[in-house]
């Protein structure tokens, strides 16, 4: 007898009712509810990520309405009919199935429009199942669009994408859309688990988990994956051997990385990468699960062990909660924006080892590692006037370090407070209203005004174009406004808070005015008497330290203050 063909996971345990669709209840729900009461429509849009059920549900819909056991459409197919088994198979003479990908053309349409006319054979209605639709061209589209509108009575057209923005609004206005959701990992699990009982083989709940995790949300991947163990494994599948196969990161390598850089281990992380890099591993790859990696550590630490945020076992969850505890919100934030970064920058492997390397030096040193939250709570304290600086040391006060002034020089007028949105007419040199410019800027644009503030006009010319001249050392700032976004961010603010600019050119000091010195001292020295409006930013800016200072934490001067040298 001639052994029987081997048939993949995927395949031989793919749903074959309503009942068996694995973590698509509001579809399965909203089908059956129309199949009972009589309602169906004509179009259907099924849109959703790949492997979690669209063709499959196109197909059980597709055997519901032409199942010959029932005198009529039923939410329960036999199977057994020869209309359910040869949809089933694929090769019902009423259900076409048909790839939009290879049969894009006006010429494929043109002939669906001529066939669909024709009654069905032997089922109730002729059935289209267009997978990929959104692969179709524009001249195809326009082809379709009578059809749908009007479709003889025995036609159903069941249309599948993975892109619904690619699709034109005229086809999903004729549709009824259907949304198909990513499956939870707990639903997976149980779908795997009940796979391998009917296989009668064995996994562990951790390389199940591990299973789901990596297939992201989609059943067939899952079962691909599956299908993949069960040749590699001999007996059963454990939580290394979904690592091996699939040749992953094992996360016991992640907690190593994450205790190193809590004991201040530069040594052992260094030493991980190099484990990882020797085994063969996607440095690529590597840099996103450390990203995810620290991603669950916040959602641990703010929001607590959530299967549904995390999706993870619970030993693992108990390791992860673990390590949460060990630190600040604010550092956890750190490491996944600077991780962020680092993900997709770089594109040769010794680019991407060298940039890991020294992001992890950095943020692993003590030195570097300042508390956010007691940084943030003494600026906010300065910009009330609760911090003053004099003879070296830090005083801390309730009161102002300096009384306040009965009003500025009048060469220099400050803004009134109950003019404080008026726009501002911006000239030549950091003015009152340059000042006024980047305090409003720091408001409403925070991570604008950052930048803004390591430069300083020149001046507007007749046609409303600002130019703004970096401070030395300004290598982020200039960076920063080299992107498009950024420019086109700056420009819109700058016409929304200004009565006189509407477009603004960078230049560095080389190539702008000269500042006029107005008298200033040559060594750049201020003097006493000197009001803190007339002080010169680009003079404070040769300070050592200061721009060292700003540039680090991405700062900004927003005012100067004239301290006495013994203010007691």
């Amino acid at each position: 007898m001639a052994e029987s063909k081997y048939v993949a996971i995927a395949r031989k345990w793919r749903p074959q009712t309503f009942n068996e669709i694995v973590g698509q209840d509001h579809i399965t729900r909203t089908l059956t509810n129309a199949i009972k009461n009589g309602r169906i429509h004509h179009a259907f849009l099924f849109i959703g990520s790949r492997g979690i059920g669209k063709t499959t549900t196109a197909r059980i819909l597709a055997k519901a309405l032409n199942c010959a056991s029932v005198p009529g459409p039923t939410v329960e197919p036999c199977n057994a009919c020869d209309n359910c088994l040869s949809i089933s198979a694929g090769n019902n003479i009423d259900v076409l199935e048909i790839d939009g990908a290879s049969n894009n053309g006006v010429d494929d349409v043109r002939s669906i429009r001529e066939n669909v006319r024709m009654v069905p054979t032997s089922g109730r209605y002729k059935i289209y199942i267009i997978d990929e639709v959104h692969q179709l061209s524009g001249p195809a589209f326009n082809a379709l669009l009578k059809t749908l509108e009007e479709p003889p009575p025995h036609a159903v057209f069941i249309m599948a994408t993975t892109e619904a923005h690619k699709i034109p609004a005229t086809i999903i206005s004729r549709c009824q859309r259907y949304d198909f959701r990513r499956v939870v990992v707990s639903d997976i699990v149980t779908l795997l688990k009940k796979i391998l009982a009917k296989e009668k083989l064995k996994a562990t709940d951790e390389a199940l988990y591990a299973i789901a995790r990596v297939a992201e949300g989609g059943v067939r991947d899952a079962q691909s994956i599956l299908d993949e163990l069960i040749t590699y494994c001999d007996k059963e599948i454990t939580f290394n051997d979904v690592f091996e196969v699939l040749g992953l990161v094992n996360w016991q390598c992640f907690h190593d990385l994450c205790d190193a850089m809590l004991a201040g281990n530069v040594a052992r992380q260094l030493e991980i990468i190099e484990e990882v890099i020797a085994a063969g591993k996607d440095l690529s790859q590597f840099v996103e699960d450390i990203l995810r990696y620290y991603r669950n550590l916040l959602v641990c630490l703010t929001v607590g062990t959530s299967e549904l945020l995390l999706r993870l076992p619970e030993t693992e969850m108990s390791e992860m909660k673990k390590r949460a505890k060990q630190f600040t919100v604010v550092k956890l934030i750190k490491l996944v924006e600077r991780f962020s970064e680092l993900v997709n920058a770089y594109d040769s492997q010794i680019a991407q080892r060298t940039a890991l390397e020294t992001l992890l030096i950095q943020l692993t040193r003590v030195d570097v590692d300042i508390s956010l939250d007691t940084v943030m709570e003494k600026l906010v304290l300065l910009g009330k006037g609760g911090i003053a600086s004099a003879g070296g040391g830090a005083v801390e006060s309730d009161t102002p370090p300096n009384p306040p002034e009965a009003g500025p020089p009048p060469d220099a007028p400050a803004v009134p407070a109950n003019e404080e949105k008026r726009a501002i007419v911006l000239g030549k040199g950091a003015d009152a209203s340059w000042r006024e410019l980047l305090r409003r800027a720091g408001k409403s644009a925070g991570g604008l005004a950052l930048h803004l503030g390591r430069s300083r006009p020149v001046g507007v010319d007749a046609d409303a174009v600002l130019t703004l001249e970096f401070e030395p050392g300004a290598e982020k700032a200039r960076s920063f406004f080299q992107g498009e976004t950024s420019l086109k961010k700056l420009e819109k603010f700058l016409q929304a808070e200004t009565a006189n600019v509407r477009s603004v050119y960078f230049v560095t000091p080389s190539q702008g005015e000269p500042e006029e010195e107005s008298g200033t001292p040559e060594n750049g020295a201020y003097a006493a008497a000197d009001p803190p409006q007339d002080m010169d930013y680009s003079r404070v800016m040769e300070e050592p330290g200061i721009a060292a200072v700003l540039d680090e934490f991405k700062g900004e001067i927003v005012e100067i203050r004239d301290i006495a040298d013994n203010p007691v």
